[in-house]
């Protein structure tokens, strides 16, 4: 017997067609960010893409990981979450902006072999990798939840806070991304944003998907310890 039924020629079919899929969710992400002028449509389409991707990860086969479903799939979280999204990721553009400036108005100002300028630049680094790992964040919260902007916004900033071998980990899983791909220019156009997509959103995943199981237990022991009406009176 053996542990594949398919046998090395279907496995290596089921990942060409893994990576088929991938290539198209990255076609699909760049005309979802570009329907939105990139302003508006570069998180919807961040957050679709991503929403699709865990479901392709997770193995869904037959019609549900065909071409025609995965844009359908695509195309239906992308119009359902469009405003809520984009909504989300304007802190993120509000706080990229931001940053920018501030970088922009240092150099203009200070020396560049000036002692602050080395110290601002340090921590206008740090600040933009903690923006970066929220936004990662907030993509994958919206892919799982349907919660209040305000709600995503606290979460994502603090949950690389309070999970920072997460945090790690997903800066460590872009930075071999940027890696892969400063070294094969060619992945880019194929690949550029659904493999960060794919990644970003397993390492967050996995982060939430541990604080659900924790969750669940203690809501069952709440809810059992609670009296019931009778008992109460």
């Amino acid at each position: 017997m053996t542990d594949v039924p398919l046998g090395w020629a279907g496995r290596v079919m089921m990942w060409l067609g893994f990576a088929t899929r991938l290539v198209l969710v990255n076609v699909l992400f760049v005309a979802g960010a570009l329907a939105g002028l990139v302003l508006f449509g570069l998180f919807p389409a961040a957050v679709a893409a991503t929403t699709v991707l865990a479901r392709l990860r997770l193995g869904d086969a037959g019609d549900n990981s065909s071409s025609d479903h995965v844009v359908r799939d695509f195309i239906r979280v992308y119009r359902a979450q469009f405003w809520h999204t984009s909504r989300v990721g304007s802190i993120f553009w509000l706080a990229g902006v931001v940053l920018f400036l501030n970088v922009l108005t240092a150099a203009r100002t200070t020396a560049a072999a000036s002692p602050v300028y080395a110290v601002f630049l340090v921590l206008a680094a740090l600040a933009g990798v903690g923006t970066l790992a929220a936004a990662a964040a907030a993509v994958a919260l919206c892919s799982r939840y349907r919660d209040s902007v305000v709600s995503i916004w606290r979460t994502a900033f603090v949950l690389p806070l309070v999970s920072p071998l997460m945090g790690l980990s997903l800066l460590a899983t872009l930075a071999a991304a940027v890696v892969v791909f400063a070294a094969l220019p060619v992945l880019v156009p194929l690949v550029g944003a659904s493999l960060p997509l794919l990644l970003s959103g397993w390492v967050v995943g996995r982060r939430l998907a541990v604080l659900e199981t924790a969750e669940t237990p203690a809501a069952a022991h709440s809810a059992s310890a609670r009296p019931t009406a009778p008992a109460a009176a």
